[in-house]
């Protein structure tokens, strides 16, 4: 028997330190609207980030708020804010970008990386770092080997591995030119 979530639960915690005037300012915001603390401070952290944008680089015109970096998946929220220069990606993050984009079959459905593949991410992401370091390790020996182990788990979890290496197409052959030229 599979448990429901709880609509609104929470998983995770944050401790603030307050002066006494900022503390009786939200306890006196949460009586008069009749919600939590913790409701309170989530709606103001959701009304200040949707006024906060960001530059799209595709698309000067149409900039992007915090509901185009959101996912549902820790991997696909972690890449897409990586791309971005303006979250100070860290070394390690720019580290597991430049990864993922080299096996891209792993975490995107095509090269130009529209669109993710969340159940391969949701599979593959928790141990991501070990995947970074077995291709550290084995490049010189098995340049493949990280994708190889890759495709393990996605079989383990009963997912159509990619294939890889990604296959080269053949080059087209030359066309032989004909000695008599039609006129």
């Amino acid at each position: 028997m599979v448990k429901e979530a709880k609509r609104g639960g929470k998983t995770e915690t944050l401790t603030i330190r307050l002066d006494p005037k900022t503390r009786f300012i939200l306890e006196y915001l949460s009586r008069l609207k009749g919600q939590s603390i913790t409701t309170v401070v989530e709606r103001a952290i959701v009304a200040a980030a949707s006024q906060e944008t960001v530059a799209d680089p595709q698309f000067p015109d149409e900039p992007d708020s915090w509901q185009r970096f959101w996912d549902v998946s820790d991997g696909c929220r972690a890449l897409r804010m990586s791309e971005r220069p303006e979250f100070f990606p860290t070394y390690e993050e720019d580290r597991r970008l430049a990864f993922a984009k080299e096996h891209w079959p792993f975490f995107w459905s095509s090269q130009d990386r529209s669109r993710f593949l969340n159940y391969y991410v949701d599979v593959l992401w928790p141990r991501i770092d070990e995947y970074i370091q077995l291709h550290d390790d084995n490049k010189q020996a098995d340049y493949f080997a990280a994708g190889k182990a890759m495709q393990d788990a996605l079989r383990n979890a009963k997912l159509a591995a990619p294939e890889w290496p990604i296959p080269t197409k053949p080059k087209p052959k030359p066309r032989e030119l004909d000695d008599e030229i039609p006129f």
